[in-house]
This record gives C-alpha cells, sequence and structure tokens, in this order.
C-alpha cells in the first residue's frame, strides 16, 4: 500500500495475574502482534526499572507461535525480577507502565 510501511496484526491481549509475594500490582497486560514473517512477538505494559542505574528493562517476548512468544516473554520477565528483588521486596517505584493507549 501506498504510504505504509508495515501492518502488524494483534493477535492477542492478555490480563495476566500476578503473585502478590513478588509484585506491588496485582495484574499486567501482554499484547501479542503477528509479525509479517508469522512469528510472534510478545510485550507487555509494564517494565523493571534497575535501582541502582535507574534504568528500565524493556522485554519482549519472540516465538513462532503465540504461546511461546507469551512463555518467552514472561518467563524472563519474572526472572529478572527474582535476580534483582531487594530484601524488602518490590515497590511501584521499581516498575514503569506503559501509556494506556498501548494497550
Amino acid at each position: 500500500m501506498d504510504g505504509i510501511a508495515r501492518i502488524t496484526r494483534i493477535v492477542a491481549l492478555l490480563d495476566i495475574w500476578v503473585d502478590g509475594q513478588l509484585f506491588p500490582f496485582p495484574k499486567m497486560k501482554v499484547k501479542v502482534v503477528e509479525e509479517s514473517e508469522g512469528s510472534y512477538l510478545s510485550l507487555m505494559n509494564v517494565h523493571r526499572r534497575d535501582r541502582f542505574s535507574g534504568e528500565t528493562d524493556y522485554l519482549s517476548g519472540f516465538s513462532n507461535t503465540i504461546d511461546g512468544a507469551v512463555a518467552d516473554l514472561l518467563t524472563s520477565f519474572v526472572s529478572g525480577v527474582r535476580e534483582h528483588m531487594p530484601d524488602g521486596g518490590l515497590t511501584e517505584n521499581d516498575f514503569e507502565w506503559s501509556a494506556p493507549e498501548d494497550f
């Protein structure tokens, strides 16, 4: 199409209810898009901030299936949270939220 660089199809929008012992919020959203080459990319609406550097850790998941892309993303996210969990637990300030209109 003239003037269109790329079209991606949103194939899933999921509410993910999380473990209250790990996270200071009850749920997050995961969006899965089908890439033009038939693979899937998953993105979430919350991202962990590094307490020391202040940098945000933006993650995504990739797979040739929808479920695989979601699993890839969530496994990496939870692993990073566990690895960087301070003794007192995480707070809302340890996370950055995407704009609501993106989800």
